[in-house]
């Protein structure tokens, strides 16, 4: 095994592919650093005045109506009507800078919306007001805001809230960059097949030291997010209890830190997982070309039809985007699927037992040529 890892460091420290994956990490992060800036990302004034025109947007659905209490208007037009009213007093509250009136009037927002849900006609304006499941967690978020008599708002700038925007969003990407990452995780060996047909290597123990390899670069992509993040501290640190909204089984609210260490452990599970598949991919198909077709088949089906998650709910790739299934996406599928990334874990660590016996009993017979 040493001397599989020997021959494993000697090609990569020569490959060029380790250090540009470690340049795009750190050329991402900074990216997104710059993105948020300029675009304002995570303003919750602007994320209001879009509630508010949305409100707009269905209140004009019905014809001009008296919205009072013996008005004649039906009880949805003066529910939204309320609503509008409430989200008015949030973008007044947020341009004073007073934090408690704004958490105040989102959570009696969020009430109105709960008893819109069982009004008539509430399907002709459901398309322009949150979810129930997203309903149900804003609520759950506000009440505690209120509760706590939080005096602040989250602020992108800041290191931990920064951190936690970027692995809220990193699912998506993550399975994409791996992906790219080990598409050729043995066909580059064949690049320096005089140096590693130097050596007797069993082929398990070489797909063994390319794995604890790979992984250590994972290990280290990981760590350049944090450490490129660092720079964000000049702005502050950040609340590290910060209530962040996530499906579990149902609705819940988790701490930004939980929330981070979560993503980190399944951006981890999720790579070793595409690692393997590329192996067996690598093997089967030896181009690296047809390895990432392969792999971005398997993992656009689930979001180019999402009826598919329905149909086959513990298929690993539904979990591949974390986030989405973090948010509760497929409980608000048109057949409502409340799977949860705790599954999704049993699942996919599953598949890389499965993966590790399929190279074990097939793909193991001898030396490296086999590759």
């Amino acid at each position: 095994m040493l001397r599989a890892l020997k021959v494993g460091l000697l090609i990569e420290r020569t490959n060029r592919k380790n250090l540009v994956a470690l340049l795009a990490v750190v050329v991402v992060v900074f990216g997104m650093m710059f993105f948020i800036k300029a675009q304002e990302v995570g303003q919750q004034l602007d994320e209001k005045k879009s509630d508010f025109y949305n409100g707009r947007a269905a209140l004009s659905k019905f014809q001009v109506k008296d919205a009072s209490e013996d008005g004649d208007g039906s009880d949805l037009f003066k529910n939204l009507t309320k609503q509008n009213r409430s989200i008015a007093l949030q973008i007044a509250a947020l341009t004073m800078d007073n934090y408690q009136l704004y958490y105040e009037a989102s959570m009696t927002t969020a009430e109105l919306r709960k008893e819109a849900f069982d009004l008539e006609d509430y399907e002709k304006v459901a398309d322009l007001l949150p979810t129930k499941l997203e309903n149900t967690l804003n609520y759950m978020y506000f009440k505690q805001m209120v509760d706590s008599e939080k005096q602040t708002i989250s602020d992108l700038s800041h290191y931990i809230p920064f951190l936690l925007y970027f692995f809220s969003i990193a699912g998506f990407g993550w399975y994409i960059f791996i992906s790219f990452y080990t598409s050729s995780i043995l066909l580059d060996d064949f690049e320096h097949t005089s140096l590693v047909k130097g050596y007797p290597i069993r082929f398990d123990q070489y797909i063994l030291s390319k794995c604890v390899i790979a992984f250590g670069y994972v290990l280290a992509f990981i760590a350049l997010i944090f450490m490129s993040a660092l720079v964000s501290l000049r702005n502050g640190f950040g609340d590290i209890t910060e209530p962040v909204r996530v499906f579990l089984g149902e609705p819940t609210l988790v701490s930004s830190i939980s929330y981070i260490g979560r993503a980190v452990l399944y951006m981890i599970v999720i790579s070793i997982f595409i690692m393997l598949l590329s192996i067996i991919l690598n093997v089967l198909l030896k181009n690296m070309y047809l390895t990432l077709f392969v792999h971005f088949i398997l993992f656009f089906l689930p979001i180019l039809f999402p009826s598919l998650i329905s149909l086959f709910p513990y298929n690993p790739f539904n979990f591949m985007s974390f986030n989405e299934i973090l948010a509760g996406v497929p409980v608000d599928l048109e057949k409502s699927t409340p799977i949860t990334m705790n599954q999704g874990l049993i699942v996919i660590v599953v598949c890389i037992v499965l993966m590790l016996i399929i190279i074990q009993r097939f793909f193991t017979t001898g030396k490296i040529n086999r590759a």
